[in-house]
């Protein structure tokens, strides 16, 4: 067996333990319940649309609401490029909130190793501005991420373990720290169907760099459609 795949997520997560040695001053539990739609209109060309709707405070109060719309185009076997506009709600308090938007690019590599499949997504998110407010810009605070995951493929049934972690970190000249906070999952997928798939992970969110850092146990259940136009198949 190929083991380079599970090497280089192991180093991955050591970034972590040494990014973290200090405790974090604060604890939540949070769920982020959502639903996705992949829709195939040209061959390896998909709209998708999701929802996400985050919970904190152990779970009683709701702290964002997104709401994604984007395209995704496989380019090859290893290579997928994807760009979304994102709209969400902002929860300050739970009797106030703002609606932001901004937008993000992606690109995706992923290499299969028998029965395991290695990934790494680079994101650029922009800043997120408020609706009418006119000092803020989208590219003022562009971000980067870096998502590692691997996956297994159990032999004669249909549920995918994974393993991901991923770095956020503030572009060269941007404000403030590099580094500003990490997530850690474990999961796994299910398919119903050839369109229905289930998904449930656990994971941390925990902030980095910051003088009273939070860190979030998180419980994330998604459900996802994937639907091909007539024209496609």
């Amino acid at each position: 067996m190929n083991r380079s795949p599970i090497f280089l997520l192991l180093i991955f997560f050591s970034v972590f333990a040494s990014l973290n040695r200090a405790k974090a001053q604060q604890k939540d539990f949070q769920c982020w319940p959502s639903a996705q739609l992949n829709l195939e209109v040209i061959k390896n060309l998909k709209v998708q649309v999701e929802e996400e709707v985050r919970f904190r405070e152990n779970c009683t109060q709701i702290s964002r609401q997104l709401n994604n719309i984007g395209l995704s185009y496989r380019i090859n076997k290893y290579v997928k490029a994807a760009l979304t506009y994102r709209i969400e709600a902002d929860w300050k308090n739970p009797d106030e909130y703002v609606w932001r938007n901004g937008i993000y690019g992606d690109l995706a590599l992923r290499y299969e190793a028998g029965r395991f499949t290695l990934g790494y997504r680079l994101r650029v998110q922009s800043n997120k501005v408020e609706f009418n407010e006119k000092q803020d810009r989208w590219f003022n605070g562009v971000r980067n991420r870096h998502k590692v995951s691997l996956e297994y493929d159990i032999k004669g049934i249909s549920l995918v373990p994974t393993i991901e972690g991923e770095l956020f970190a503030n572009l060269a000249g941007s404000k403030g720290s590099s580094l500003t906070s990490y997530r850690a999952w474990l999961g796994m997928s299910y398919n119903l169907s050839k369109k229905h798939e289930i998904s449930l992970k656990y994971g941390i969110d925990q902030e980095l760099n910051t003088v009273d850092p939070i860190r979030a146990y998180v419980i994330a259940i998604g459900y996802t459609l994937n639907l091909i136009l007539p024209s496609v198949e």
